[in-house]
């Protein structure tokens, strides 16, 4: 088996860890923003990988080139193919929320199981609603956790003579928080959104104890709003340091100046200090 993706970090990384061959994606961008992926090779069986960066965040061109790149290899004599998606877009709408909405997370699933993928990796997806990522018959969804990395993280960088505790930054970020907190025998704490009846803002709620080292714990930050809020209630109750840490970095703005942030690398972004390549070599081993 071959590893083909974009010659990133992430892509080169995990195929020398993999021990196997690396061939590149060379991601062709026309000037009116068609796309053309180029594969000098076509292997026998290959593991296909993509990258997205928070400087130009763009889950259809992420998309198109994974469906472009399978077509190209299949034609071309690719017998079999195993998706690795780092991060996996349009997983939030794992549900039809209102009358006529498209159902995305489960169409992108059938796009890629109607293109005769049978298996695909990604990290820490935000199927929340659903009871298992393998709700499309014909394709088996994978999770690999990027809160695992971000735990092993934690407990090596940032606890030192004092115990933190681990905020959930609203109640969908609640079994993060515990993933991370619970090995670490951390108190966790859960901030709640409640509607303003009289301004009809969405507005975060919630109390910590005074004084401590806290760690904010979600899967992705993308406006970085939840985020922002989380921060104004741990300063209203004069928290030391303050880490946050998230799964994916789809933002490159900073929330706030003065804070550290922390994500892994399924995105490219200016605070991706987590490495998910032995995680997902580990995960990928067992399969492959």
């Amino acid at each position: 088996m071959k590893l083909i993706g974009p010659r990133t970090p992430l892509c080169v990384g995990l195929a020398r860890k993999l021990e196997c061959d690396f061939v590149e994606m060379d991601r062709r961008i026309f000037p009116d923003g068609e796309l053309n992926p180029r594969i000098v090779e076509a292997p026998r069986e290959v593991l296909l990988v993509n990258t997205l960066s928070s400087e130009r965040f763009d889950p259809n061109r992420y998309l198109l080139e994974f469906y472009f790149s399978i077509k190209n290899l299949t034609e071309r004599g690719t017998e079999s193919i195993v998706v690795l998606m780092p991060y996996l877009p349009y997983s939030r709408q794992d549900a039809v929320f209102r009358e006529g909405e498209s159902f995305t997370s489960k169409y992108v699933l059938e796009l890629f199981r109607d293109l005769g993928i049978g298996t695909l990796f990604s990290v820490t997806f935000h199927l929340h609603r659903q009871q298992t990522g393998n709700f499309v018959p014909g394709i088996t969804l994978h999770d690999v956790s990027g809160i695992d990395a971000l735990r092993d993280f934690i407990k090596k960088r940032f606890i030192q003579e004092e115990q933190p505790i681990f905020i959930a930054p609203d109640e969908e970020a609640e079994k993060w928080a515990r993933r991370v907190a619970t090995p670490l025998n951390g108190e966790v704490f859960v901030f709640s959104k409640r509607r303003n009846r009289s301004k009809g803002a969405i507005e975060t709620q919630g109390e910590i104890p005074e004084g401590r080292d806290v760690v904010i714990v979600d899967d992705m930050i993308s406006t970085g709003g939840t985020i922002r809020n989380a921060v104004n209630i741990c300063r209203v109750f004069k928290s030391k340091k303050i880490l946050v840490c998230a799964v994916h970095g789809i933002s490159s703005q900073i929330p706030f100046q003065d804070i550290d942030i922390v994500t892994t690398n399924t995105i490219d972004n200016p605070f991706a200090e987590v490495d998910m390549t032995p995680y997902l070599a580990e995960a990928l081993s067992q399969y492959l």
